[in-house]
């Protein structure tokens, strides 16, 4: 199961209403992690600025706007990053020396 942490760095506004919201989103499995940071232009110019504005109700305007056939096209991409990550097969780093076991 994927977790999705959020959280909203910086807001601008523009004649009280809220334009813009610059977001990280750290998607983790139990494996493994990925994340984005962007910045959502506000296509829905309705979200005024006010005091009992928050970050919830930032993080629920932008999944509401990036929804693509009932998906978060963010989360969705994270997803896919933390598949492809768990797919991968690990090598051992080439440049790190073997270290020797003791054995008595």
């Amino acid at each position: 199961m994927t977790n999705f942490k959020w959280s909203i760095l910086n807001m601008t506004e523009e004649s009280g209403l809220f334009t813009e919201a610059h977001y990280k989103v750290i998607a983790s499995d139990e494996c493994n992690s990925v994340s984005t940071e962007g910045n959502w232009t506000f296509k829905d110019k309705t979200h005024q600025v006010i005091e009992q504005t928050i970050e919830k109700d930032v993080i629920y305007w932008i999944k509401q706007e990036s929804m693509i056939n009932e998906s978060c096209i963010i989360e969705s991409n994270l997803e896919k990053q933390l598949a492809s990550l768990n797919q991968q097969n690990s090598i051992k780093k080439p440049w790190i020396k073997p270290t020797f076991t003791v054995k008595i």
